[in-house]
């Protein structure tokens, strides 16, 4: 409901003219459906990886997570260097980040971000 200044009286916004006294009701202001209250934020689009230099570095450096820290995928990297340095002198550790390291580098196409590798 909206008061009307002529008459005193409340008008519907609906209605087209005030049920006691016939005054017409100030016409309602249009609102945009998907209005933006705050100021757009320009995105920078997102840098796709190079699939060759991520196998390359799994190839060579997966033992150390180097690949996944290309990837953006630091906390499978910081895990994989961890268990090298700490269980590296046992083979086991070297081991385990190598077969890790080779299934990532056939199975992961993308990176951290969700973009396709290229």
């Amino acid at each position: 409901m909206i008061k009307n200044t002529e008459c005193n009286c409340k008008a519907y916004s609906d209605a087209t003219a005030c049920p006691l006294c016939d005054a017409t009701a100030p016409p309602a202001i249009p609102r945009p459906i998907d209005a933006v209250y705050a100021a757009p934020v320009s995105q920078a689009l997102p840098i796709a990886r190079n699939r060759a230099i991520y196998i390359l570095l799994a190839l060579f450096l997966g033992i150390f997570g180097a690949h996944n820290f290309y990837a953006g995928y630091h906390g499978r990297a910081i895990c994989q260097l961890l268990i090298t340095l700490l269980l590296g002198w046992l083979l086991i550790g070297v081991m385990i980040t190598g077969l890790w390291a080779l299934v990532e580098m056939i199975t992961v196409e993308t990176d951290a971000s969700g973009v396709q590798m290229v």
